[in-house]
């Protein structure tokens, strides 16, 4: 069972991880398998959806996306990592996918939705003994005697998680519109 927690891990984690690196990487300097964008490459596509300033969103969701990422492969304070994670793919599943439908051959959400669903069910499980908090003895690293079962736990870190995404989409989109109304309402010089 150890082993398939691991690879349950290994493989999200990773993809998570590359997605991540795919936004940081400069495409000068990034091998050509990772197919990197960079921040400034992301950083225009986020502009184009409206999502602004655009590299600096590019860069807290690739930081986002290598964090979770490491803490889901390595087993480390998982259920963070599921709720940063859960931040990013909400944004991405809300603002870029959602429109396009389920499937990823037309741009739908159901690649992000897979990731997410693995990273809740490795919070779920547990990471098993093949873990950095497993071999540092931090089962109950949140200091936390919880009354609910690591599902809901995981749940809970979920809901966090898309709790900030939206958090972010609402604030991203109120300084949209508080932007227009200055623009709307000061005089032409």
């Amino acid at each position: 069972m150890n082993i398939a927690l691991l690879v349950l891990r290994l493989v999200p984690g990773l993809l998570f991880m590359g997605h991540g690196l795919q936004k940081l990487v400069s495409p000068k300097i990034a091998p050509k398998f990772l197919a990197a964008n960079g921040p400034r490459g992301t950083g225009g596509f986020f502009d184009q959806m409206g999502m602004r300033p655009g590299v600096l969103l590019a860069v807290f969701a690739g930081l986002g996306e290598l964090v979770g990422g490491f803490s889901i492969a390595v087993g480390l304070l998982t259920p963070i990592g599921t709720a940063v994670l859960a931040a990013v793919m909400t944004v991405a599943i809300l603002k870029v996918h959602l429109s396009k439908g389920i499937w990823n051959s037309a741009g739908g959400f159901e690649f992000p939705l897979l990731m997410l669903t693995a990273a809740y069910v490795v919070s779920a499980i547990g990471p098993g003994s093949l873990s950095i908090d497993s071999w540092a003895g931090i089962g109950n690293w949140s200091g936390i005697h919880w009354a609910a079962q690591d599902a809901v736990r995981a749940g809970a870190a979920v809901g966090i998680g898309a709790a900030a995404g939206l958090l972010s989409l609402g604030a991203n989109a109120l300084g949209r519109f508080v932007g227009r109304e200055r623009s709307r309402l000061s005089p032409v010089h």
